[in-house]
């Protein structure tokens, strides 16, 4: 009888070891996501049952593969993700979220991990799966949310902005100073003179014929 009960003692410790890591698993999920970033106002919570569990699935919280971020990014979504434990909500990671073009794997900023028993920061920079940018764009959706890409245009790219142009001011106009006078014509004045002496000349001509005759 003896062996009985301790073989029936020892079988209940056995299956509640094995069941208390199945338990700690149900007991740790994703229970929700607070995002904030360009198109939504403040910040929002999302707590889409089948969205959670399919961004577990995808691996979308897992180191992403490592690499460096291009040096042009802009404005990303900062996300915490929060742990239903028994009910209570922990926050277990924290991150910032920097999409791409539609179809092309986005980039991600892990800035904060659980550890223990609170948030330890981290500086983490990776590229997310296919699968798991897929399911947070899904999920985006399903909360009517347009991610706006965080990739800026290269201002080499960019058409250089026309500068107003300098307008001088024209010199003012040189207006040649003329006399209000005729001008005088040389051979007028060379015929003038001809004919002065001319009538000079008959003059004296006149006159000394009229000595003449009179001397006679």
């Amino acid at each position: 009888m003896n062996r009985i009960k301790r073989y029936i003692v020892s079988l209940t410790i056995v299956i509640a070891l094995v069941a208390i890591p199945t338990f700690a698993v149900l007991a740790k999920e994703l229970g929700s996501l607070t995002i904030s970033g360009p198109g939504i106002k403040g910040q929002i919570t999302m707590d889409h049952e089948g969205g959670m569990s399919k961004l577990e699935k995808t691996g979308f919280f897992d180191a992403a593969k490592a690499v460096k971020p291009p040096e042009n990014l802009g404005e990303g979504y900062t996300i915490t993700a929060n742990l239903n434990l028994d009910g209570k909500m922990v926050p277990f990671v924290q991150m910032v979220y920097y999409p791409t073009q539609a179809g092309e794997p986005a980039y991600v900023h892990y800035t904060g991990r659980l550890n223990g028993e609170s948030l330890q920061p981290v500086d983490e920079w990776g590229q997310l799966n296919p699968d798991a940018d897929a399911a947070f764009r899904g999920l985006m959706d399903a909360y009517g949310i347009a991610l706006q890409s965080a990739i800026l245009s290269d201002p080499a790219a960019e058409p250089a902005v026309a500068q107003p142009a300098v307008v001088q001011e024209a010199a003012p106009a040189v207006v040649p100073v003329t006399s209000s006078a005729a001008p005088v014509n040389p051979y007028l004045i060379a015929g003038l003179a001809t004919a002065l002496l001319v009538l000079i000349g008959v003059g004296l001509a006149v006159k000394r014929r009229g000595i003449s005759q009179r001397s006679a």
